[in-house]
């Protein structure tokens, strides 16, 4: 439970928590590994559990939801410190995670339709959203949700390939960029965090590094390579980005939330890309007052009361 401490008419909040970049390997895989990226691009990387991941997503608190099975797929919960659990089978086949708007979705190869399911945590019940592969042969076994624009992206070898931003209400798919520029293209972990794209190459062992994509460069911009966590493997896996902790309100992360904090609200609804840039390292969800997994419009009523001493999330 997170305390907040009233001090005249500011809530103190808790200090910053460096976000991770968690990542895992499939198969009788080493030991997982997470890094906060300080140094980019030359990380370094710690070491947490074994375990065989396929597909990875992480929530608001730091919650990962791992999966792992060709044909069974088993839903985990864990923490980088603490070993998973296993709480759910899912009823189709799943290869990728991603967490947003307070679900979990991912990307199944071998259903009857090949696309973005929604998925139960709690009863392992996989709802078909999205058909991907009609008409285009996509395979998303890279996955994540950006809350910066509300969409997710995916990543495919298959059809045209490339990084793809995908708007899971519309169904609209836009090409990104093309693939990582490496020897062997192939990246099966992706996480997105600070609006940024993180995908880990399936080629380590033939010297191919990770590699991240600004998403504020726009279309057709640069991949940049970064530290290889596995150099002596070659296999597919998963990633999560692990964000730092929501803190209600504090939208300039100053660990206060105050007047101050009202300018950087009203920016990060108008254009959460420029707050991302003015505000690097601040969780965005900062703002979703009303606790719905996203930013927008219905937040606005809840932040204020909040702020003059209402309900608080």
């Amino acid at each position: 439970m997170r305390c907040f401490i009233l001090i005249g008419c500011a809530w103190i909040l808790p200090g910053p928590v460096p976000a991770d970049l968690f990542v895992g390997l499939e198969g009788s895989a080493p030991a997982t590994r997470s890094s906060d990226l300080s140094g980019f691009p030359n990380v370094i990387w710690s070491k947490h559990f074994a375990f065989d991941v396929s597909g990875a997503a992480a929530r608001p608190d730091g919650t990962l939801f791992l999966c792992n099975g060709a044909f069974t797929t088993r839903l985990y919960t864990a923490t980088p410190t603490r070993r998973p659990q296993l709480i759910a089978t899912i009823s189709v086949d799943i290869h990728a995670l991603a967490f947003g708007r307070d679900t979990l979705w991912g990307f199944s190869n071998f259903a009857p339709t090949k696309g973005i399911y929604e998925i139960n945590p709690a009863t392992g019940q996989a709802t078909l959203v999205l058909d991907v592969h009609t008409g285009t042969s996509f395979r998303f076994f890279a996955l994540d949700y950006n809350p910066v624009d509300d969409l997710l992206y995916g990543y495919t070898e298959f059809g045209d390939s490339g990084l793809y931003s995908i708007n899971i209400d519309t169904g609209e798919m836009l090409k990104i960029v093309n693939t990582i520029p490496a020897a062997n293209g192939q990246g099966r972990g992706m996480a997105v965090g600070n609006n940024t794209v993180y995908l880990t190459a399936t080629r380590g062992d033939d010297s191919i590094p990770c590699f991240a994509y600004d998403l504020s460069q726009g279309a057709n911009g640069v991949w940049v390579p970064f530290t290889q966590p596995y150099p002596q493997f070659h296999s597919t896996g998963g990633a999560a980005w692990i964000p730092d902790p929501v803190s209600p309100g504090d939208m300039n992360c100053d660990g206060v939330f105050n007047g101050g904090d009202i300018d950087p609200f009203f920016l990060a609804l108008g254009d959460p890309a420029a707050y991302t840039a003015a505000f690097p390292g601040c969780n965005i969800l900062n703002g979703d007052m009303n606790s719905d997994g996203r930013l927008d419009g219905g937040d606005i009523d809840p932040f204020f009361e909040c702020l003059g001493g209402g309900a608080c999330p």
